[in-house]
């Protein structure tokens, strides 16, 4: 046999190498379609189960409707399936076929008469332009015009003659669908019935079908110019969530499993505004939306993915994209609360953290300590505050022992400057009436006294917004008590802490009560010790580069540091940092954290925030000692600060009001204004507080909740602006309820601050921001005597549960609403109006009755002419006189 190598080319034997080849290429195209189908196309696979689930739900419902049809109404379908048959058998007779050749008759001639009608009335107009044009050139005298004219009439006189054909042709035609309708409605009556009651059975079988041949596709929605990329141009997002959830956004299927499979959480409100084809899913969820060939690779959970699908109460860091200038989000808690643990913590005072920039220290100042604590006590604080106070909400610093003593010693030489001494109490406290001071004056809005006070907190934050009060005698001497209480501006004008315009001996009763628990009370270790001579010149050198380095300034007023940097880094794009980017120092390996992700560190940083400190690394931060939930709660806002800048056509828009709304925001936080009041539907921390001093007293709880502050829902459309001004500027007790003990404090706003606040409560109301002018409305001798009568007790008896000048209502004060004396000075006339109209929908809830809620609920007929609105502007210009020539006030509760 001769050598391959000898056969000439030609006649050389190819078939096997081809044939292996295209068994190979068989094979390569096979493994290819079966890999871009099944292996890298789950999707496809989803929606088919997708698909399986609701024929088979729908199927359930079909068997359902069956059953149900065959148990209630299949004799009656049967019988009209009898009538059908015998009146379609009637419909096959000759009176019937003589009807439908009759109707088809008629149609025919109608058609004919219509048709000769257009041909004579076409002919006609065609005459009259001729016969016009024989006017214009040759004028009326002439035999063509003559001749035209009587030509027009004959052919119009035609035209009429069919006219009158087709309508008795078109009335003919009428009569003779009737009469075939009337032999057929015994037939479309029954099939009428019979398509009704299989209505729900053949619907679903359509539903059936039509899920059963709906096609396999890839579901896509493009965000043009999303987000901005590295160099400084929008990027698209693209997403394809949908593919592998397609029930998202329709109804129907909110209890399917498995849950991916259902309808999005609220989506008639969330969706709404948020509409999927034009947000996608991933800006809110994070994950690879563009990614089909895995669950993995869609959510993100792979190595360099930087923004993983968020789960939990984490989804909500997405809202903080498009949302992060807004202090509250709607369905946002989880980040609304870490907003307000931010704000609360002073996490601003070491970071820097966009929109937090200019808030002032979030501690108090420590220009004059040396004049209220001891040394003994401050070392102790420095030391371990918490075992003082566990729930403060200053961290702990952790200093050792020699940087405590420092410390101390250098806050120290700086006080010891100041010539402040505090008032002198002069007079005999009486214990019990300053407890009840505290518990209805207001206190207890901030400030924490007893564990009672603690379980009865609704605010859910996991720290005191004023210092707890049960500690406070072994903190401060009572002269130092007196004087904060009588006036906390007196030792630091920069405070927050109220006035309450407590009388001498007002004060001196809460200093008594106060002073009670420091009884069978001794000091921690710490805070007892004996300290070193604090004069130390190298002591207090140490002290003032410790507290620079621990970053103290941030959170207080410290003299010599009112303009020093902070001390660590920017969070404004911590969120973005990478696992590897983080320090973990020894906590990976002694198990402190559990795996190395970026929220494994961040709450664990945020519950111990020296977890990942070594002999190597000193770290700073003070501890928080947050739990898991709020340590959560913190990370998940962290999480959305990401540095990443999206379009601001994807973002909620942000106008004048908005700014408005945020400043408010922003000084209602600063100074618990909803410790005291209900704003925004959020805060009345007191109220729990205020019932169980009532209830103490003997009332009930409706009576209680009376001598709550009441809720400022509606409050901008509610008063005029000059009178809420002044008000905030210098509120006054007693005039509008006079039957409250709790106090509205004086917080000596600023102008601006004052100005601010209004301007939240007209913007929260949809008002237009600023002061307005105000009508005087004139109240004719008609309308008072009208408003007399209204006001009575034959008709509304206003006067049975408001205020009226110094004279009680009557009842009890569960019953009882504000002066309608102060309505001139305070209320706006058209809210007025509103109120007395329907009160309901403008505060959902109230006691105050609605007159006129209706239409068809009119007011008494026998006053001016029964007219609703005349009554109403009668009531308004009559509430406003009550006012006039009195001396306008601008206090209230």
């Amino acid at each position: 046999m001769p050598k391959r190598s000898e056969t000439p080319l030609e006649e050389r034997n190819y078939s096997h190498i081809y044939f292996f080849l295209s068994a190979l290429l068989a094979l390569t195209t096979f493994w290819a379609v079966l890999d871009m189908i099944r292996l890298r196309a789950p999707w496809q696979e989803e929606q088919r189960n997708f698909n399986r689930l609701e024929v088979d739900s729908l199927q359930a419902k079909l068997t359902a409707a069956v059953t149900k049809f065959n148990a209630e109404d299949s004799t009656a379908y049967e019988q009209l399936k009898e009538q059908l048959a015998q009146a379609k058998a009637q419909l096959t007779g000759g009176e019937y076929r003589q009807a439908s050749q009759d109707s088809a008759k008629a149609d025919l001639e109608a058609y004919k008469a219509r048709q000769q009608y257009r041909f004579a009335k076409s002919e006609a107009d065609a005459e009259y332009y001729l016969f016009k044009e024989a006017e214009y050139h040759k004028g009326k005298e002439s035999g063509e015009y003559k001749e035209r004219a009587k030509k027009v009439d004959e052919l119009n006189a035609k035209a009429a003659e069919w006219k009158v054909k087709w309508d008795e042709a078109e009335a003919q035609k009428a009569a003779a669908i009737k009469r075939l309708a009337e032999m057929r409605k015994s037939v479309t009556d029954a099939e009428t019935e019979m398509k009704a009651m299989r209505a729900e059975i053949d619907n679903l079988q359509e539903l059936i079908t039509r899920v059963e041949d709906r096609p396999i596709k890839i579901k896509q929605v493009v965000m043009r110019d999303f987000v901005k990329g590295n160099f400084n141009a929008f990027l698209n997002n693209v997403d394809r969530c949908e593919s592998c959830h397609p029930a998202v956004t329709r109804k129907g299927f909110e209890q399917f499993e498995p849950k991916y499979f259902r309808t999005h959480p609220s989506m008639d409100t969330l969706l709404k505004v948020h509409p999927v084809e034009k947000f996608g899913c991933s800006p809110c969820h994070e994950g690879q939306g563009s990614a089909l060939q895995s669950v993995k690779y869609a959510h993100g959970q792979v190595k360099h993915w930087e923004h993983p699908l968020l789960e939990g109460k984490s989804i909500q860091a997405g809202c903080n994209k498009c949302h992060g200038r807004e202090l509250l989000t709607d369905h946002a808690e989880e980040l609304n609360k870490g907003k307000r643990m931010v704000f609360d913590l002073g996490c601003y005072g070491c970071h820097e953290i966009r929109g937090f920039e200019t808030l002032d220290k979030v501690g108090p100042s420590l220009y004059r300590v040396a004049k209220k604590l001891q040394p003994s006590w401050v070392y102790g604080w420095l030391r371990n505050n918490k075992e003082f106070r566990p729930h403060t909400r200053m961290p702990n610093p952790m200093y050792t022992d020699r940087e405590a003593l420092a410390a101390t010693a250098f806050l120290y030489s700086l006080s010891d400057e100041s010539d402040w001494q505090p008032l002198s109490n002069r007079l005999a406290g009486n214990a019990r009436r300053g407890e009840q001071l505290v518990d209805n004056v207001g206190c207890k809005a901030c400030h924490v006294v007893t564990e009672e006070d603690r379980a009865r907190r609704t605010d859910g934050l996991p720290y005191d917004i004023g210092p707890d009060l049960s500690t406070v005698a072994m903190k401060v001497s009572e002269d130092w008590l007196y004087d904060w209480i009588k006036n906390p501006k007196h030792y630091s004008p920069q405070t927050r802490m109220p006035n309450l315009r407590l009388s001498d001996q007002e004060a001196a009763d809460v200093v008594a009560y106060l002073m009670t628990f420091e009884q069978g009370k001794t000091r921690p270790e710490n805070y007892a010790k004996a300290l070193p001579d604090l004069n130390d010149s190298q002591l207090i050198t140490e002290g003032r580069a410790v507290v620079r380095n621990f970053g103290c300034h941030g959170c207080h007023l410290i003299k010599g540091m009112e303009n020093e940097s902070r001390v660590s880094v920017s969070l404004n794009e911590f969120g973005a940092k990478l696992p590897e980017e983080l320090f973990y120092g020894d906590a990976l390996a002694n198990g402190e954290v559990k795996e190395k992700t970026w929220h494994g560190w961040t709450t664990g940083k945020l519950k111990n925030s020296r977890a990942y400190a070594t002999e190597a690394v000193i770290q700073r931060m003070p501890n928080y000692q947050l739990s898991e939930d709020d340590a959560h709660t913190l990370a998940t806002l962290l999480h959305s600060w990401d540095g990443r800048v999206i379009n601001e056509i994807y973002q909620k828009p942000w106008h004048g009001r908005d700014e408005n709304i945020h400043q408010g925001r922003m000084l209602v936080y600063n100074y618990n204004c909803d410790g005291c009041h209900v704003i925004e539907n959020r805060g009345g921390d007191i109220r729990p507080h205020i019932v169980a001093a009532r209830l103490k007293a003997g009332d009930d709880e409706e009576t209680a909740l009376a001598y709550a502050p009441p809720n400022l829902i509606g409050e901008g459309e509610k008063v005029q602006s000059e009178w809420l001004f002044n008000f905030l500027k210098l509120p006054q007790t007693g005039q509008i309820r006079p039957w409250l003990q709790a106090r509205m404090p004086t917080f000596e706003f600023s102008d601006q601050e004052a100005n601010d606040l209004v301007a939240y409560f007209k913007a929260l109301s949809g008002e237009v921001s600023g002061f307005s002018y105000l009508p005087e409305y004139q109240l004719t001798a008609a309308q008072r005597s009208a408003a007399l009568k209204l006001v009575s007790k034959d008709y509304f008896s206003c006067f049975s549960c408001h205020q009226q000048g110094a004279k009680k209502p009557e009842g009890t004060p569960a019953e009882w609403a504000p002066d309608l004396v102060m309505a001139r000075a305070r209320l706006n006339p058209d809210w007025i109006v509103k109120w007395v109209k329907d009160a309901q929908p403008m505060q959902p809830g109230t006691k105050m009755p609605s007159f006129y809620p209706t239409p068809e609920q009119d007011g008494p007929p026998d006053i001016l002419d029964g007219d609703d609105d005349k009554q109403l502007v009668a009531i308004r210009n009559y509430l406003i006189s009550l006012g006039r020539g009195a001396v306008a006030t601008n206090g209230t509760d």
